[in-house]
């Protein structure tokens, strides 16, 4: 049998995707640097042990270096497979993302869903301003993303920036502008389920499945059935339908129960979460509500939008359909949802 290796001897994974961190200049805007590995050796060169012995770390990239608005789906599914890959190879103390900041929130709650039947800490980070210009605060991130897992004993997928370590779960970017960008509102859950060894069997499972298309309606003034329609169509796994206060939308008046009565009976997911930073989705407090749900509509409780895709996406990639995906859907499972 062999030895399991002491946490503090392990290596610290750095995984590179690109995004503003280490953006350099172009005639046309800030592009990603396709390569950072020399500016990591720079930063981990002063970085010590509490023993004072350099700390052993491994270095990896994404396919591409890429500004993180060009996430789509697929990306986001690659992604928590090479974290998965980098866990099983390296044994890694903790792996290190280094991710743009407009969709950080997003692929770090699908990570947090899609190997949470992994133990090891993974921690996202980026920067408001690339490494090397004035006043970054790509330094100060790193430092804090690489220290948070042994310092707080951090369990599960986190995010560091602004001088906060967030739950990916429970994590929004609320700024363009600050170097505090990003606001967990919401506090983890307590009590959460646990991934069980069926959970867990399929998650190990799904690693290179492709990933299903999923999307976000949000409800406003106008909103209607077509429009609805076109994005379940284009997202035939399911949608979030970011809804007002506790799960209200024109169900009547703009026919989207009828289109989501339609939709959920060819199989497709409608989650209802809320557009408010505080409060949870109720969907029989009012009338309205209550059609959406009789349509078949199923409450994200206080999940945040970032949260309700990344489950979705994440339980639907790893098989689960159904009656058996309603039903993680509405259970708290690492901490991302009361009610």
């Amino acid at each position: 049998m062999a030895a399991v290796r002491p946490r503090a001897s392990r290596p610290l994974a750095v995984l590179y995707t690109g995004g503003t961190f280490g953006m350099v200049p172009s005639a046309h805007g800030l592009v990603p640097n396709p390569r950072l590995r020399s500016e990591i050796e720079g930063l981990m060169a002063g970085v010590r042990r509490t023993d004072g012995q350099p700390i052993e770390w491994v270095y990896s990239e994404t396919e591409r270096a890429m500004d993180s608005a060009e996430m789509d789906c697929e990306a986001l599914g690659r992604l928590a497979d090479q974290l998965r890959e980098i866990i099983t190879r390296d044994d890694p103390r903790a792996v290190v993302v280094i991710h743009g900041s407009d969709t950080l929130a997003y692929s770090a709650a699908f990570a947090a869903f899609a190997v949470a039947d992994l133990a090891t800490p993974i921690v996202f980070t980026g920067a408001q301003l690339p490494i090397g210009f004035e006043g970054t605060d790509a330094i100060d991130n790193f430092s804090l993303a690489i220290s948070a897992p042994d310092r707080q004993a951090l369990q599960g997928v986190h995010i560091a920036f602004g001088g906060s370590v967030l739950p990916a779960v429970r994590a929004t970017k609320r700024s363009a502008q600050s170097l505090r960008a990003f606001a967990a509102p919401r506090t983890l859950a307590a009590e959460p389920a646990g991934v069980d060894d069926r959970l867990a069997g399929a998650l190990r499972r799904a690693a290179g499945a492709p990933a299903p298309r999923t999307g976000l309606v949000k409800v406003v003034p106008g909103v209607n059935a077509p429009q609805l329609v076109a994005a379940m169509n284009e997202c035939p796994t399911g949608i979030v339908l970011e809804c007002y206060g506790s799960g209200t939308a024109p169900a009547v008046s703009g026919g989207l129960a009828d289109a989501i009565r339609a939709a959920t009976g060819r199989g497709t997911v409608v989650l209802a979460v809320t557009q408010c930073e505080d409060g949870s989705v109720v969907l029989d407090r009012y009338a309205v509500g209550s059609a959406l749900a009789d349509a078949g509509a199923i409450s994200a409780g206080d999940m945040t939008s970032e949260a309700a895709l990344g489950k979705l996406g994440a339980l639907a990639r790893a098989g689960f359909a159904g009656a058996e995906l309603r039903d993680h859907l509405g259970t708290n499972l690492i901490g991302e949802r009361h009610g």
